[in-house]
């Protein structure tokens, strides 16, 4: 049987698309801007996880919760950052308004991660509300997807500088997920 060459391109394609972002890397502002969000979004919806109940899970609060704890604090930052970008407009060193308008817009964008990091936690939480999983399997796996985001930082880090990754940086992050999962699952165990 003859693959095609799409089939077999596919692979490539894919490791690509996870190594570079397709509109090229941040600058190094923006790129330390969007990895303070993910950091901080994620360890905010984590310990939004990690704090939920059995009770919770099922009657619905704890996703409630989790997306809850995300979106506001995306709300909040967005606000901090006009608060701060009104009084003291020219921080940033730039004098147009519209130049100050499409910061403003950069520094939203950045801030996306702090309240995307809820999805995936709080999808695991809805699923143990509609009994599809137990509520311990629920929050084990909202626990581990915010885990291994985490451990992903500097795959994350490298992506959006455009640097390519190496099998030591892959190896550190898995090394960095087990360890961090082996927390959590303990902590859920002995919770519920």
């Amino acid at each position: 049987m003859v693959r095609s060459s799409t089939a077999a391109a596919w692979p490539q394609v894919l490791s690509r698309r996870l190594r570079q972002r397709a509109s090229g890397p941040l600058p190094p502002r923006r790129a330390a801007n969007r990895l303070t969000a993910y950091v901080y979004g994620n360890i905010l919806t984590l310990a939004s996880v990690a704090v939920v109940t059995p009770h919770g899970i099922e009657d619905g609060t704890a996703a409630v919760i989790v997306v809850g704890a995300a979106v506001t604090t995306f709300i909040a930052h967005v606000f901090a950052e006009l608060v701060a970008h009104s009084n003291i407009p020219d921080a940033d060193g730039l004098s147009s308004t519209s130049a100050r308008a499409i910061h403003m817009g950069e520094n939203l964008r950045d801030a996306v991660p702090i309240a995307s990091s809820a999805f995936l936690p709080a999808t695991f939480l809805a699923l143990g509300w509609a009994d599809v999983m137990s509520t311990q399997w629920a929050q084990l796996l909202g626990s581990a997807v915010v885990i291994a985001r985490i451990a992903g930082v500097q795959l994350a880090t490298q992506r959006i500088r455009g640097n390519g990754l190496s099998l030591r940086l892959v190896v550190a992050a898995v090394v960095s997920a087990i360890v961090a999962a082996a927390i959590v699952l303990v902590k859920v165990l002995v919770t519920h």
